[in-house]
């Protein structure tokens, strides 16, 4: 099994727990959804990270995800995919407050929800050029920014006027569509996006406790092993799992078990040595 490949997503139900972490008030407008490729291990150019992200935006946040959201899921309903350490840093959860100064959150599941933040007051100074280009079907201006030792390349568009983008990418004066570093070992290509009209609200993290960035990586670091065993282990009780796919095919955990032993096989064979950012601060 080729590990950029795998995905594996578990759905936690904490519904009970986590019910008041839902803004009501700050319902999704619409996602994008991106064609992420990462060139993470240097020695195996011909064979990035490739994984669908989605953005969704809210009114005063967004969140960068892993996995869908489902429309019809019960509020509280958490998306956990078990496969991005190890892989790319560019896989995660990050909520992103509009407007605060704050820079993004990790939002990470260690036996209970908690909030990481991997960097301290930054800010991407974006050049603002005249280039301008269509990304299916929006007008979008050519901006270039530095963040993480590398100069990024993004096509933002007014018609979306929120300071969005995937991953770390924020800060322009409308959503970004589209962004490349100009190695091209970083890509985030438009497939799509979405504007909803179910009721689907963002998360309020700021009701999460938090933690620190190193305690983070040690925790990560230590359940590399037998990553799902720990997560299960941790799970307070009443809480409902469900195993899927990346092609959205529901298994068993006894499946899900087989498929990360498979993939820990494969992993030994890849290194993290390029990352998506190359400082954290």
């Amino acid at each position: 099994m080729n590990t950029t490949k795998f995905s594996l997503t578990v759905i936690i139900g904490l519904f009970l727990l986590v019910q008041g972490l839902f803004a009501q008030d700050n319902q999704v407008n619409m996602f994008i959804k991106y064609d992420f490729e990462h060139i993470a291990d240097s020695t195996k150019k011909e064979d990035p990270i490739t994984r669908s992200m989605y953005l969704y935006i809210g009114n005063g946040s967004s969140f960068y995800s892993m996995a869908p959201m489902e429309k019809n899921q019960e509020q509280g309903a958490l998306h956990i995919s078990m496969d991005a350490v190890g892989q790319s840093d560019g896989l995660v959860n990050l909520y992103t407050p509009f407007g605060t100064g704050e820079s993004p959150c990790l939002v990470t599941m260690l036996g209970q929800l908690y909030k990481v933040h991997p960097n301290k007051n930054y800010k991407i100074d974006w050049a603002i050029s005249e280039e301008k280009r269509d990304i299916g079907g929006y007008a979008c201006i050519k901006a270039t920014g530095q963040f993480g030792s590398r100069t990024y390349e993004a096509w933002f568009t007014e018609e979306i006027p929120f300071p969005v983008g995937p991953w770390k990418l924020n800060g322009s004066p409308g959503a970004i569509l589209e962004a490349k570093d100009l190695t091209n070992e970083v890509r985030f290509r438009y497939a799509g996006l979405d504007k909803v009209t179910d009721k689907m609200p963002l998360m309020e993290i700021d009701k999460l406790p938090e933690l620190p960035y190193e305690k983070y990586r040690k925790a990560m670091e230590n359940s590399k092993a037998d990553k799902l065993g720990a997560m299960m282990a941790q799970l307070p009780a009443g809480a409902t799992v469900k195993f899927k796919t990346q092609d959205g095919r529901e298994i068993s955990q006894e499946q899900a078990e087989a498929l990360m032993k498979e993939n820990g096989k494969n992993k030994q064979k890849f290194q993290l040595n390029n990352p998506v950012e190359r400082t954290i601060k």
